[in-house]
């Protein structure tokens, strides 16, 4: 398959992503390698180049960069699913003003090899973090596909039997996460009293972190995101550096909050996804700086104007609505030298983004 073809396809894919809270841009020449291993037989192993880069991410950024030149674009997108790991993709594109034939291409899951999560740089940094990550990356990609948003020019498709058990799965996701809460809740009812008696902070210090790893594994989810990035963050996130997720509320901090008062199970949940959930984009060295931020200062804006870190966009106002429209911001960023922007022009790219 022509690999400006097979770019285009890993994009309208990942773009179908961007609301998973895990995506991240590894994800899109992660896409377009499997296409490559489904459909053309790919076997050259996952590469880090003496350039400092993922060679697959330069390949894939050789193909977009083809695809622009052509003036190639999709104007037709089925998308079929099979079974719950293997999907058949019938796309018809525009190159040079001319229509294709329909091409039929594969993608399943078992296209991302293991290499994505094991084979690392001299970072020791890898494409995809687990195998786990590669489901959320395929199961996000294919769920969400009866969501593309250019009916003009793009059809999606789904095998008939699919949406009951999309329904059914989100269910049980439903549910699992009310038990969660639940057990949590019953957790807070049988320690806080002990809590309040202790006097040693060692002990106190410990059961903080305790229930903070408890409220951790709830469930974290498109809603929590604040709408804001840092300006290295974003930048480092245009040079394949991975976004780090900032919990305006700590979770030692929340745990003492939770430790403070009594809460029905109602309070609980409206209390994690009003404040104790909410998170913002930064990079790791910037996470490191800010962890337990609250013992100096008194919320996080005073912290990171304090450690010089720049939160974008400026205001409330602008904020993002969604991780989808960070994303398509940071794909409209490519090839416009944001390295070298001041906060201020990226606001002003913003503003011309958003037309």
């Amino acid at each position: 398959m022509n690999k400006e073809f097979v770019y285009l396809i890993a994009e309208k894919l990942y773009l179908n992503t961007t609301d998973e809270p895990l995506c991240n841009r590894n994800w899109l020449f992660a896409i377009y390698k499997a296409l490559l291993i489904a459909n053309e037989g790919d076997t050259e192993s996952i590469i880090w180049t003496i350039h400092k880069q993922w060679k697959i991410d330069h390949n894939c950024r050789a193909s977009k960069t083809t695809a622009k030149a052509n003036n190639t674009y999709i104007t037709n997108f089925d998308l079929a699913l099979d079974e719950e790991n293997n999907a058949t993709i019938k796309v018809k594109f525009n190159k040079k003003g001319a229509t294709t034939e329909a091409i039929e291409c594969n993608y399943n899951s078992a296209a991302f090899t293991s290499e994505l999560w094991e084979f690392k740089n001299p970072n020791n940094e890898t494409v995809l973090l687990s195998a786990f990550e590669r489901d959320q990356l395929f199961n996000a990609s294919i769920q969400n596909a009866v969501q593309l948003t250019q009916p003009e020019v793009i059809t999606s498709a789904v095998s008939a039997d699919k949406p009951n058990e999309k329904a059914n799965k989100q269910n049980k996701d439903e549910y699992i996460r009310d038990m969660k809460f639940t057990a949590l809740n019953m957790l807070l009812d049988q320690v806080r009293d002990k809590y309040k008696q202790i006097e040693d902070q060692n002990q106190k210090s410990y059961l903080e972190v305790v229930i903070g790893a408890a409220i951790f594994y709830l469930p974290c989810l498109n809603s929590h995101f604040n709408g804001f990035i840092s300006v290295n963050a974003l930048k480092g996130y245009l040079n394949n550096e991975r976004r780090v997720k900032d919990h305006i509320f700590p979770r030692k901090l929340a745990a003492k909050k939770l430790l403070e008062n009594p809460l029905s199970l109602t309070d609980l949940k409206k209390q994690y996804h009003d404040h104790l959930a909410k998170y913002m984009y930064i990079t790791s060295a910037e996470n490191s700086i800010l962890v337990n931020y609250y013992e100096q200062y008194e919320h996080h804006d005073l912290a990171m104007e304090a450690f010089q870190i720049e939160k974008f966009p400026t205001s409330n106002e602008a904020k993002f609505i969604s991780h989808n429209e960070l994303d398509r911001f940071i794909l409209f960023l490519s090839g416009k030298n944001a390295q070298s922007k001041s906060k201020e022009e990226l606001m002003g790219l913003l503003s011309v983004f958003r037309g």
